[in-house]
């Protein structure tokens, strides 16, 4: 069933250690082990991990493609110098906003004129009539 790479993607389970062994050195074979009532997947042999590692390589980019990247870097001057790269100096920082007053503001003499000018204006209150009064004027008027 699982000769061929596992093209069905079939699951093992067993509790003979024998054929556990056997089963993890096939890639891509997931096993489960049954302990106590619980179904348990056992974590993936090292050959599957292997085989994925070795997978994804070689989708990311070919070979062939890889070789000739390189020989177009040289042939740039663009392949790695590694002493041309400098750490990044950290700068010292200002101080933290939050634990600085802000300035006054400086008063002016212009500024205080208009406010005198405000201040001369008296502040008038409204002055409100009860609900009986006007009643009261309401029904004058209708007799």
């Amino acid at each position: 069933m699982i000769e061929e790479g596992n093209p069905h993607h079939f699951f093992i389970a067993t509790q003979d250690q024998d054929l556990a062994n056997k089963v993890k050195k096939k890639a891509g074979v997931p096993l489960l082990f049954i302990i106590q009532n619980t179904m348990v997947l056992d974590k993936p042999s090292p050959k599957s991990l292997a085989f994925v590692q070795k997978l994804q390589t070689n989708q990311l980019v070919p070979e062939h493609h890889k070789q000739s990247i390189v020989q177009l870097k040289e042939k740039e001057g663009l392949a790695k110098q590694e002493g041309e790269k400098r750490k990044k100096r950290k700068r010292a920082g200002g101080p933290n906003p939050l634990s600085c007053l802000k300035k006054k503001k400086k008063k002016t003499q212009e500024g205080q004129e208009p406010s005198a000018e405000k201040n001369k204006r008296r502040k008038r209150k409204r002055k409100r009539v009860k609900a009986e009064a006007v009643q009261s004027v309401q029904k004058n008027e209708e007799e």
